[in-house]
């Protein structure tokens, strides 16, 4: 029998494995490296009874954090940012410890620095995108071990990092895994082929303090480096709702007749097509279901198809 996928509405009213070069944070013409598609965060729970009486997701099976103390190395400039700290026989013990999520800033490395208009090397260094600069560019690197539980072997494992400044390069057990920039987004990696289910395995990544994206982040805010939100790891069944656009339209304004569109999009993996799965999505208002509606998933799917 297979499953309903469950959509829960709560109203208040194959990619490429292309190579790295370690030069991707000052090349334009890179944001990322396989990293996956960018989309809204929906977390998925075992059923949609787990989802509405606990919306705990740490408290799923699918979900495990990785927040907490991390192996840290911090350098100032970023010619001197160790260049194999990702091995699994590299020597860290004398390295320091910093909380994940942490800014460096309030961790004792750098000083924070506000700016209003203008870049914050703007003292230092003369504008030259996508060019910035070493000196002074702070680079952390990360490193800690973990283990998933050995029921997940054979699940499609996903790394979620919910915000990195200004950039990261991500391995596991040695080996690379991808590259991302773009401080706010979440960036998202597929860990499956890297990691050991039920074994130790080591998680390691590098941030720098400025990359080329940062001259798309000249805000009004306090500068800061670091990893700003939370870093877990999901498991996903091998057809997931992987992204969903939601919009209210609008029929008739003076009867007040709205229409709920739901634009759903599945990942599919081993060889699934969607067929006998239903997609069920439910609005509820107060723990009162107001609407509700089910969709054949193989009627809907569409592999080229991306919720916008």
């Amino acid at each position: 029998m297979k499953p309903t996928i469950f959509t829960s509405l709560l109203a208040a009213c194959a990619f490429a494995l292309p190579a790295q070069t370690f030069t991707e944070w000052h090349d334009a013409n890179v944001n990322a490296i396989n990293r996956l598609p960018m989309r809204a965060v929906p977390f998925a729970y075992k059923n949609g009874e787990n989802a509405l009486a606990d919306r705990n997701l740490r408290n799923s099976e699918n979900y495990l954090s990785l927040n907490g103390p991390w192996k840290f190395f911090w350098v100032k400039d970023a010619d001197s940012r160790p260049d194999d700290f990702f091995r699994k026989d590299f020597n860290d013990r004398g390295w320091a410890s910093i909380p994940v999520p942490g800014m460096w800033e309030l961790n004792g490395y750098g000083d924070p620095i506000y700016v209003n208009v203008g870049y914050a090397w703007r003292n230092q260094f003369k504008n030259d995108p996508p060019n910035v600069p070493e000196a002074d560019n702070h680079v952390g690197s990360y490193r800690r071990t973990f283990k998933v539980p050995a029921s997940w072997k054979g699940k499609d494992i996903i790394a979620h990092f919910g915000s990195v400044t200004s950039n990261m390069y991500l391995w596991v057990n040695g080996k690379f895994v991808g590259y991302s920039e773009d401080s706010k987004l979440e960036p998202e990696f597929d860990l499956t082929p890297y990691i050991i289910p039920g074994q130790d395995n080591l998680i390691a990544f590098q941030v720098f303090r400025w990359c080329d994206g940062s001259y798309l982040e000249d805000q009004d805010f306090w500068r800061f480096g670091g990893i700003h939100r939370d870093v877990l790891l999901y498991h996903t069944p091998d057809v997931r709702l992987r992204d969903v656009a939601i919009r209210t339209c609008c029929n008739n304004l003076s009867d007040a007749q709205w229409t709920l569109q739901i634009d759903p999009q599945f990942s599919v993996y081993r060889g699934e097509d969607g067929e006998g799965y239903r997609l069920a999505a439910v609005l509820t208002d107060g723990g009162q279901t107001v609407g509700s509606d089910t969709a054949d998933v193989a009627t809907v799917l569409d592999l080229s198809h991306k919720a916008a």
